[in-house]
């Protein structure tokens, strides 16, 4: 039988002494949570942080990275098929083993986010492991894995509690078969057939990822489109490319209900067409996240400002509590991992006394389909839409040396231009969009314009010359391209 801990052993179990005390508690160790927690350390602060679940967070764990790993695989197994095109002949047709391939997944996984622990050992930051709650702005109680609890006190708060699934209130969503992006990366076969309902970045990712394996993919979105958010000739692109690879997309679909038939889940949904029904050996649920805010309800309760179930930060990354700052996906405003660490940064460094401030003008945005899409600034409809001299125009991969050297010439680039020549929005749909799009980005950060960056010479042959012959392009004057003269051409 075991002893009954005596009151002193009680005490010393909920402890909150000199070695609790910090000037900033972070909760929460994903790409906001722990660059922040790093940053402080850096400026000098003694830091603490608090995860229940992973160190690292969702983003190399569940997110990012895992799926990341299994879409190399993935493209690098489609390309063996066709190898063959290149001259290289194959003694045996490729096979595919999911679970090995899972196996290296957790690989990537384990040492990235070992490499995470190690880094906030090495700046001095104490982590708790367990589940925080914030009782004040300057109070937090952390229920650790091994059932004890410890007392924190703060000077300053961040909150990076990060993002949770969404979970459809659909009939039949808690049936067997059923899965979220955290199951589809450890599903240790490939499905024969998938349904996935939703057509944001999750969802098309995963929906090649799979088709590239061998599963037959339907994609079933209730908007008009996939991924509403980008330019609407990205948008046609990447439906048709979609199409062209033999998956389904049903787009402007609202499902109704989930249920078993013929032995498969069947997704029933209302369509322009009348009700349609989707089978597959499983379902795919990627229909968004929402701010996990479990442990702030006491803050909540005492005033903290929320919209749409998200905390609402200012530029500084603070919230209307004097001492609390809060990042990435609990703040809700973009849902990507390198801007909840930019926020990370600004939020530490206002919390020990700086003046940064976010700029949320200039974000790239990636999505890794095959093949992938990058984008920063304004899409051309809403540039048309602020008004001006708005210039638009596209260079596609097919005359692009590079491109055809390596047999990837689907897609283009997109280059938005404005009154002055200054860039105002681009977008990428081709190969190694989510690397290139970063120049763009710089020259959007710096103010450049067209003809500056037109007046940097770029390697040949090489993707980076299509980013300046669409630049060309858009002030109507391509080299590797025809185009009719236009009036608003340069001469």
């Amino acid at each position: 039988m075991d002893a009954v801990p005596t009151a002193r052993e009680k005490r010393e179990k909920t402890v909150a002494n000199e070695e609790r005390q910090f000037d900033l508690v972070v909760i929460g160790s994903g790409p906001g949570g722990y660059v922040a927690a790093i940053r402080a350390a850096q400026l000098g602060a003694r830091v603490a942080i608090c995860e229940k679940q992973y160190i690292g967070g969702t983003c190399p764990n569940v997110g990012c990275i895992p799926s990341k790993a299994l879409l190399h695989i993935a493209q690098l197994y489609a390309e063996l098929h066709e190898i063959n095109k290149l001259g290289i002949t194959l003694q045996a047709t490729p096979t595919f083993d999911m679970s090995v391939a899972v196996a290296y997944k957790e690989k990537v996984v384990k040492q990235l986010t070992g490499g995470i622990g190690q880094l906030l050992k090495a700046n001095k930051v104490s982590i708790f492991e367990g589940a925080a709650e914030a009782l004040s702005p300057t109070q937090v109680r952390v229920r650790m894995k091994d059932g004890s609890t410890q007392e924190l006190t703060a000077r300053k708060l961040l909150l990076a509690n990060g993002s949770e699934t969404i979970k459809p209130p659909f009939p039949g969503i808690d049936g067997q078969n059923i899965i979220y992006s955290t199951e589809a990366l450890e599903m240790k076969k490939v499905p024969e057939s998938l349904v996935c309902i939703g057509g944001g970045v999750i969802a098309v990712e995963l929906a090649c990822m799979f088709h590239a394996l061998g599963s037959k993919v339907t994609i079933v979105e209730m908007l008009p489109s996939l991924i509403a958010n980008e330019d609407e000739e990205v948008r046609q692109a990447l439906t048709r490319s979609l199409t062209k690879r033999g998956i389904t997309v049903a787009t402007s679909a609202r499902v109704e209900s989930i249920s078993d038939a013929d032995g498969k889940k069947r997704v029933t949904a209302a369509t322009e067409g009348g009700q349609k029904t989707f089978d597959g050996e499983y379902v795919l649920v990627a229909v968004g996240r929402k701010a996990h805010t479990a442990g702030i309800e006491p803050l909540i309760k005492a005033g903290l400002a929320m919209n749409r179930g998200c905390v609402v930060a200012n530029e500084r990354m603070e919230t209307n509590l004097p001492g609390v700052y809060a990042v990435g996906d609990v703040v809700g405003r973009t849902w990507l991992a390198h801007v909840a660490s930019t926020e990370g940064e600004i939020a530490a460094e206002n919390a020990m006394g700086h003046d940064a401030r976010m700029d949320y003008n200039v974000i790239p945005r990636v999505i890794y389909t095959f093949p992938e899409i990058a984008a920063v600034g304004l899409t051309e409809q809403q540039a048309r839409e602020k008004g001006g001299n708005v210039r638009a125009e596209k260079f596609p991969w097919i005359a692009n040396s590079k491109a055809v050297v390596v047999s990837e010439t689907e897609g283009f680039t997109k280059v938005i231009l404005g009154d002055y020549g200054e860039i105002l929005g681009v977008s990428i749909f081709g190969p190694d969009a989510t690397n290139l799009i970063t120049e763009f980005s710089l020259a959007m950060r710096a103010e450049l314009t067209a003809d500056e960056l037109l007046a940097t010479i770029h390697p040949h042959p090489t993707f980076s010359e299509g980013l300046r012959e669409a630049t060309l392009a858009a002030e109507g004057r391509a080299i590797h391209i025809f185009q009719r003269p236009k009036a608003t051409a340069n001469a």
